[in-house]
């Protein structure tokens, strides 16, 4: 390849640089806390309270500046407007950091991945959006987001290439000249090539030259090929499937299964998609198959759509609506209004596709119709309907009501089971507060937990307060499916006679172990007893209570000095553990009449700037051959 090839690459990158300079600053972002975050160990990674807001608000600002940027430069902008319009994104996006949670929560995340998929619709119809008041589609806008498509398919091939070959070629460096690498390199070089090199290389191809869009070229014959003879047949195929189940549906005069629901949404976006992809050729003289299956698909769609309004209605009218079926409903009506409204324009109008469809993602990430806000009211109308109607309720209140209505029918009790499981799952406890005169809000000392501690402490202070057990059961369309589970409360000392005993569970903290901790106490004839893990689990004392309250060590054991030595054998592998005979993870210590066996069940050791930290599971034998006081 030639020097001026190289100029060229150069000259294509500043471009890209100069013309999406905010996208590729959170490209830039998204791919540095991502490398910073695979080289952290659990103990740092476990306290980066900023990991999930940053990330989240870098991934929405790729999509966003993008659609800020092409606005600019398609609709003329000033420099001072498209300053201040890229200082309201770089706002939004502070807005988002701000608010959003430390740890992703169920509503977060799926807020997260609404406005993603409406931001990246907004970039396929930003630079068109006077389109949506015109009669005719141009050329234009197909034109610019198959660029688009055939780039993002292209970006993700020349990544994946890029990747395995340089990989590979960090594998040979290693196997022939002897050199060990950074063990995180690997990931390091595939965080690169997907978030820097891949945006980088999808900016580069993004149009520019508007004009020169609108002019009519030849439509790519492999792709009508693969339209024609790979996605319509799949279509087609759908359709049958579905009309025979309905068929069925008809005869038999039975209620449809939930599952038809996905299959019924699968079977019209790839309709719809097959249509986009050939709608530049419809009007063709050659190809009036395709506006006699455009007519025909979307008056195809009303009795499908009828049978998923019946599958999802059943549902609702049983459980209500969470997320997943409001999704279901309103992608249900945009399918109807999208299939009334293009036999009503004859095919014409295919912006409104993902402007429609933006706007709704939009619309359902917050807000009072969002999904969220729409299913809590659903869920909690659920618990109102139930309570009243079954008299669980005294005052307005559900405290004891297990005690008012004990012989609770078991459906009922499930129903209002899975109401509370909603609710805390998605740490909204706060929305039952007003059935509850106790309080459900979290004490301060668990504002900082982690999601699943906060979670878990909800759930059961609804479960303590009104009385109402959580079930752990699996509801189906015919039947509900209740598992019970039991097993022995185990024991932390076993009494063997003559002054024998076992030790259950020894076990040192292993996230963020303290420098000294009690690994487990117990009680037996001898008096009382424990052990002491000191200096970070790298000393095990077993020590007796005095009468004067004090603790008296007996004896020492040392696992820290055993891993330390096992290291200098095996040295350190963080890839696999290495598998000892029983012998060689078994420690002893006597003295005065005692005898103390530990049976190392796991070691563990890891080396930090801030020194060696000890981690051991294990079994004892304590043996005691005098009386002791």
């Amino acid at each position: 390849m030639q020097l001026p090839s190289l100029q060229r690459l150069a000259t294509e990158a500043v471009r890209v640089v100069r013309r999406f300079p905010l996208t590729l600053c959170c490209s830039l972002l998204l791919g540095a806390v991502a490398i910073y975050y695979q080289r952290l160990d659990y103990k740092e990674k476990a306290v980066l309270d900023w990991l999930f807001p940053t990330l989240s608000a870098a991934a929405l600002g790729l999509p966003l500046t993008l659609s800020v940027a092409l606005a600019g430069e398609r609709y003329s902008w000033t420099r001072l407007g498209r300053v201040l319009v890229a200082a309201g994104a770089v706002a939004l996006l502070g807005l988002w950091y701000w608010l959003c949670p430390t740890d992703p929560t169920i509503i977060w995340a799926s807020r997260l991945a609404l406005l993603l998929l409406g931001l990246h619709l907004l970039v396929a119809v930003v630079p068109y959006l006077p389109e949506l008041r015109r009669e005719a589609d141009t050329p234009g806008f197909w034109r610019y987001n198959e660029t688009l498509f055939l780039r993002i398919l292209t970006g993700g091939l020349y990544s994946g290439v890029l990747f395995a070959g340089c990989a590979l070629a960090l594998v040979a460096v290693e196997n022939l000249f002897d050199i060990k690498l950074d063990r995180h390199i690997y990931e390091h070089l595939f965080t690169v090539m997907a978030t820097v090199f891949n945006t980088w290389f999808f900016l580069a191809g993004v149009p520019h030259d508007w004009a020169a869009l609108e002019q009519e070229t030849a439509y790519p014959k492999g792709l009508k090929l693969f339209t024609q003879f790979v996605l319509l047949p799949l279509v087609v195929l759908y359709l049958g499937i579905l009309y025979a189940y309905l068929a069925r549906i008809v005869v038999l005069w039975t209620l449809p299964k939930g599952w038809v629901s996905t299959l019924i949404l699968a079977f019209s976006v790839a309709g719809i998609f097959a249509l986009l992809l050939i709608h530049p050729i419809r009007n063709a003289a050659e190809n009036t198959w395709i506006r006699t299956f455009a007519r025909w698909f979307y008056r195809a769609l009303f009795p499908l759509l009828a049978l998923l309004f019946v599958a999802i209605g059943t549902r609702v009218q049983a459980y209500g609506i969470t997320e997943e079926r409001y999704f279901v409903l309103v992608l249900a009506v945009w399918l109807g209004v999208i299939a009334a409204y293009f036999l009503w324009r004859q095919g014409r109008g295919i912006i409104w596709i993902p402007a429609s469809l933006a706007a709704v993602a939009f619309v359902a990430s917050a807000g009072p119709l969002s999904a969220f806000a729409v299913s809590e009211r659903s869920q909690l109308n659920q618990l109102v309907e139930l309570t009243a109607q079954y008299k669980l309720l005294q005052n307005g209140k559900l405290d004891g009501a297990s005690q008012r209505v004990p012989n609770l029918p078991e459906t009922v009790h499930t129903r209002l089971s899975s109401i509370f499981y909603y609710f805390t799952q998605r740490e909204a406890a706060h929305q039952l507060q007003p059935l509850f005169a106790a309080s459900l809000a979290l004490p301060d000392s668990l504002n900082d937990a982690d999601n699943w501690t906060r979670r878990h402490w909800a759930a059961n202070r609804i479960e303590q307060v009104s009385g109402i057990a959580s079930t752990n059961s699996a509801v189906t369309e015919a039947v509900a499916i209740r598992s019970a589970n039991f097993q022995h409360e185990e024991d932390k000392v076993w009494p063997l006679g003559n002054g024998r005993y076992w030790l259950n569970n020894i076990e040192s903290s292993m996230y963020n172990p303290p420098a000294e901790e009690v690994a487990t106490t117990f009680n037996i004839l001898e008096g009382t007893y424990r052990l002491l893990a000191q200096h970070y689990g790298r000393q095990l004392l077993l020590q007796q209570l005095r009468t004067d309250s004090s603790w008296q060590t007996r004896l020492t054991l040392t696992p820290g000095a055993t891993a330390d030595s096992l290291v200098r054998v095996y040295g350190t592998n963080p890839e696999r553990s290495i598998e000892l005979p029983a012998k060689g993870l078994t420690l002893h210590a006597a003295t005065d009449g005692i005898q103390l066996h530990l049976y190392l069940r796991n070691l563990n050791r890891e080396q930090s700037k801030d020194g060696a930290v000890y981690y051991i599971n294990a079994q004892a034998l304590l043996e005691l051959r005098e009386k002791t006081k």
